[in-house]
């Protein structure tokens, strides 16, 4: 089953994670700082979506990371990594299609 189109917020969770485990306030923040266009997460959307994803396979918590114990710290699992790519190829494969050709003339 394809689990794309993700939605811009997940696939920026994802590709946060899968440079490395993180904690919920680490996952915003590096959201906030990859997103161009803004995506911003609350915690409760953030959690929210963490659930769906541990739920779904994508996302594992990783225990022992941090220090302080309150911390949830969360990683990548074999089946995000293969969501994340395949959505990735999906949006490559998008933009080849829509980019104009050099005989076009045309520009975007």
């Amino acid at each position: 089953m394809s689990h794309t189109p993700l939605a811009p917020r997940d696939l920026l969770i994802l590709a946060v994670l899968a440079d490395q485990p993180q904690h919920g306030y680490g996952i915003i923040k590096a959201v906030e700082d990859r997103s161009v266009h803004g995506v911003l997460l609350d915690p409760a959307n953030l959690y929210r979506a963490l659930r769906r994803m541990r739920r779904d396979g994508w996302i594992h918590e990783v225990v022992g990371l941090d220090a302080d114990p309150r911390k949830r710290t969360f990683g990548l699992t074999p089946q995000g990594r293969t969501v994340l790519k395949a959505e990735v190829r999906r949006l490559e494969a998008l933009l080849a299609t829509v980019r104009p050709t050099s005989a076009s003339g045309g520009g975007v």
